[in-house]
């Protein structure tokens, strides 16, 4: 009649197999199965749930377990009816009805007592049990223990014998004769006294809550903090450190400059330092104050000076200077002469120029002059009166058949480096005068007879000369009027007289 079943059902073939296998052949002979299998072929076919075969099996299997056949099942479903249990116990297919607890009145009634539940003992069910090296708590309990050497406590739970633990700020232990716990207030020592010294630091009584005592602890309190922040001088910056409950404050020296006078100045900066020195921030440390170390080199000076200068020191000052003490000619081979102050220099081979330094107030001018020499014509000359000007620049001579006469010369008048606006007529006296020489029997020797030509009358005239500072001075010059021929002492050389007659010579001054 399971044909169908078996064509339909393929779960309750499996299950019917395992029912008819040699696991329930103990009890073939004692339960009957059919029921078990009618009752299964409706369950698997009808309500279509894998697992539901393995209710009929359990069905069987507990009849069999009545009866005092144990059957270990499961393991022939090849997983599909496996049981499941608590990670903490073991499954057993064939376990006491009754197990043995840590109660022991439990055990004496329903394990070692002979009595109506005695029967009990005999009946193997499958079940979770505790694994074997450990002991199911109470039959009330599912918690497995691995002694019944324990206490148990108030809130349901235990602990082993000779365990100590505080609770309710007692000393409790679980006693290893009575297993019962037993307790006693907790023991506080004498602490210490306690130092808070730290800013921000207060005393503060709290409990252990490990010992119950009562005991003392630094805590911090911001209201117990300076709020007062330093400031800094020069060359330091405000640091911030954090203490063990305020925050710190310190100036540290800032190491990226120079510190002078009341003043920072940066790496390469320059510093105001001494007056005669260049001064700026270096590169080097000091090792002391952590500053940077200024640098200071003389100023340089120029002392080299050009010519007709002399390099003066002067007073609050960190450099002379070049000051004039002579003036200077270029002359026109390019070469450069001195000349001191209130002198006259002729350059050599050029006896008709003349230079003469005068010095105005801090001013030096050179004055040049130039002499221009009158026509000279030796065939017109008195044949002896040939001669040089005294300065060597003129050739001059008395000339023939010309008397004794004024003679007028336009010349530029220059006085202390002032001069006339114009060329100035001054005069000489110029010409002939009678001379001879005769024997005298009376002296019995050579008679001389000189006369020279020289002024006879003469006037003072006066004329401006204009300076270089826009000034004007007075000059007074002598004007000769008349000429004449003036008897004069004459003189023997050699074996011949000369007379030595002034002759009339031009001039005429510039200003360098």
């Amino acid at each position: 009649m399971f044909n169908d079943a078996f064509k339909l059902c393929p779960v309750f073939l499996l299950t019917i197999n395992l029912i008819f296998s040699s696991i329930f052949e103990a009890c073939h002979k004692i339960i009957d199965y059919n029921p078990f299998v009618v009752a299964c072929e409706f369950d698997v076919c009808h309500m279509h749930i894998d697992d539901i075969g393995c209710t009929s099996i359990q069905t069987y299997a507990d009849a069999c377990a009545q009866a005092g056949i144990c059957i270990d099942w499961r393991s022939g479903t090849k997983g599909l009816c496996d049981f499941k249990c608590p990670s903490h116990k073991v499954y057993k297919a064939c376990g006491p009805l009754v197990e043995h607890t840590c109660d022991s009145w439990y055990n004496q009634k329903f394990i070692y007592a002979v009595n109506e539940f005695s029967e009990m003992l005999n009946v193997k069910l499958e079940g979770c049990y505790c694994p074997d090296d450990t002991f199911l708590l109470s039959s009330n309990s599912n918690e497995c223990v691995p002694t019944c050497e324990i206490c148990r406590l108030a809130n349901g739970k235990w602990t082993k014998a000779n365990t100590t633990w505080i609770e309710d700020c007692k000393e409790c232990i679980c006693e290893e004769d009575t297993l019962q716990v037993t307790c006693h207030h907790v023991f506080c020592p004498t602490l210490p006294p306690l130092s808070c010294d730290e800013e921000g630091q207060i005393k503060v009584p709290v409990t252990d809550t490990d010992s119950c005592c009562p005991i003392e602890e630094c805590r911090c309190d911001s209201n117990h903090c300076s709020s007062d922040v330093p400031s800094c001088p020069v060359g330091y910056t405000l640091q911030s450190t954090q203490g063990v409950c305020c925050h710190n404050y310190s100036c540290v020296p800032k190491t990226n400059v120079c510190v002078f006078n009341n003043h920072e100045y940066q790496v390469g900066d320059q510093v105001p330092m001494k007056s005669c020195e260049t001064c700026i921030c270096g590169n080097q440390t000091d090792a002391r104050s952590q500053w940077h170390i200024i640098e200071c080199q003389p100023i340089p000076c120029e002392t080299h000076c050009p010519l007709g200068y002399e390099y003066q020191i002067l007073a609050n000052k960190c450099c002379g200077k070049c000051v004039q003490i002579n003036c200077t000619v270029k002359l026109y081979n390019n070469s450069t002469h001195t000349i001191k102050p209130g002198t006259i220099w002729t350059p050599p081979g050029n006896p008709c120029v003349k230079y003469e330094c005068v010095k105005i107030a801090n001013q030096f001018i050179t004055v040049e002059a130039k002499t221009t020499c009158p026509p000279y014509k030796p065939n017109e000359c008195i044949p002896g009166t040939e001669t040089v000007t005294p300065d060597g620049c003129c050739h001059i001579c008395i000339l023939k058949g010309r008397p004794c006469s004024v003679s007028t010369t336009a010349v530029q008048l220059e006085s202390q480096g002032c001069h006339s606006k114009g060329p100035v007529n001054v005069t000489s006296c110029s010409g002939a005068c009678g001379t001879f020489t005769m024997y005298s029997t009376k002296m019995r020797s050579l008679q001389h007879s000189c006369s020279c030509c020289q002024e006879l009358a003469t006037t003072e005239r006066q004329i401006q000369l204009f300076c270089p500072d826009n000034t004007e001075i007075t000059y007074t010059y002598t004007h000769i009027d008349a000429c004449g021929c003036l008897k004069s002492e004459c003189s023997v050389v050699g074996r011949s007289e000369m007379v030595t007659t002034p002759s009339p010579k031009k001039s005429h001054r510039r200003r360098r």
